[in-house]
């Protein structure tokens, strides 16, 4: 019988200590928290000490968490830093019997931010990351969002996501995506047999917690 997993989810913290504290506190004190998945901007353009500050801050929680940068965060270090939590760039990290994969970044803006890439590495970050968990996934953590209907509406109503990444989500099928990005596209979507969601900027108390049962996922969004 398979384990439940229970997955306390954040993007976009841009550097909001007080308010990652927070959401720390309200949600280790309401769930059982085995994990903390984070899909990129943790800094706000921010410097190397900037991402070790934030993301010594969710060591102190006590739990296993692992993470994909944002277009905002620094890309000399987009394969981790001082052994803070396991970065999933091109990566694959296994919690009991979920897999979970990612690729950070996003696809180029017209304000050329730091850390932006084209959707054929964004892509090709995945697959790779696919074949070292042995050729499946059960959880893709990318900072850029697909193509969608709701993860990837801009408030003046483009849908700016990534087609690549939507085909390949209907190709390979995983459980769940967690995005991020597009700070006003909060909410969660089925895209072929993925539930696909934005937990919304941490920076403002958004967070998501999901709950991955056999073949079952759920995602609550809440906010502190």
């Amino acid at each position: 019988m398979s384990k439940t997993i229970t997955i306390l989810a954040l993007s976009d913290i841009h550097g909001k200590e007080y308010s990652l504290r927070s959401i720390l506190e309200s949600s280790l004190n309401s769930y059982r928290i085995d994990a903390i998945s984070i899909s990129g901007d943790i800094t706000h353009f921010g410097s190397s000490e900037d991402l070790k500050k934030i993301l010594g801050i969710v060591s102190e929680a006590g739990r296993p968490f692992f993470y994909v940068l944002g277009n905002c965060d620094p890309p000399e270090y987009k394969t981790g830093i001082n052994s803070l939590g396991v970065c999933l760039e091109a990566n694959c990290h296994k919690i009991g019997e979920v897999a979970f994969v990612g690729s950070g970044g996003s696809t180029p803006t017209p304000f050329e931010t730091p850390f932006e890439v084209e959707e054929d590495t964004l892509v090709r970050n995945i697959s790779g990351a696919y074949s070292k968990c042995g050729g499946s996934a059960t959880f893709l953590v990318t900072h850029n969002p697909p193509l969608g209907a709701v993860v990837d509406l801009t408030r003046g109503g483009a849908h700016v996501g990534s087609k690549a990444l939507r085909d390949l989500i209907l190709k390979l099928s995983p459980r769940a995506l967690q995005c991020g990005h597009i700070h006003e596209a909060r909410g969660k979507e089925t895209i072929g047999k993925t539930l696909v969601f934005n937990p919304g900027p941490a920076m403002r108390g958004n967070y998501a917690i999901v709950t991955l049962s056999g073949e079952n996922v759920d995602v609550q969004l809440w906010t502190v």
